[in-house]
């Protein structure tokens, strides 16, 4: 019997080993690579013209310079790695990419178009995305599209009839309110109306 609980603990520490190798292999190939593209979404204007969003739907530089460091970077890995280990360091890499994003989503001035913008390439991503792995990743992503999908309502009573809708909501009403609240087109007053001070 002890043979037996000793492939256990075998089989326990394997795992934790495992799963810090993924971790080390994300923290040291990965997030190097696809943090400083990242980051780029903050320091750039999300108060744009109609224009400017024609423009960018037309052609992204930071939606292409993801896309770049992914197929570089995270592909690669399929050929090195067993597919359950590809496929657990892509889960780590997508949660600590849209963690990331989030943080700096939340630092940012919007408009409705900026955020409509937000919201395209949030589901251009996970078009991406899904394309390279063999699961769905719109789960990863579901805090992130309901921001965006908030920074882009054209009108405040869109976001009441969006959170007393059937839709699952992942964002709590102070999440909520402090999107509204990077949209420099609407007023923080008429924000603390609809959802309290």
């Amino acid at each position: 019997m002890s043979c037996i609980s000793g492939f256990s603990d075998v089989s326990v520490d394997f795992k934790e080993g495992l799963k810090k190798a993924e971790q080390t292999l994300c923290k040291a190939a990965v997030f190097p690579k696809i943090h400083p593209v990242v980051a780029e979404f903050a320091s750039s204007s999300h108060v744009i013209t109609e224009d400017q969003l024609y423009m960018l739907e037309v052609e992204d530089p930071w939606l292409q310079e993801i896309v770049k460091v992914v197929d570089e970077v995270v592909v690669p890995l399929k050929q090195l790695l067993h597919q359950s280990i590809y496929d657990s360091v892509l889960k780590i890499s997508i949660t600590e990419t849209t963690e990331y994003l989030e943080k700096l989503a939340l630092t940012c001035s919007y408009n409705q178009l900026g955020g409509l913008l937000f919201d395209k390439r949030l589901r251009s991503l996970v078009t991406f995305l899904s394309g390279i792995t063999q699961w769905s990743i719109r789960d990863k992503f579901a805090r992130l599209t309901q921001i965006a999908l908030i920074l882009s309502v054209e009108r405040l009573s869109e976001v009441t009839e969006y959170t007393s809708s059937s839709v699952k909501c992942c964002l709590s009403a102070s999440e909520i309110k402090q999107c509204l609240k990077l949209r420099n087109d609407f007023k923080k007053d008429d924000i603390n109306k609809i959802f309290g001070d």
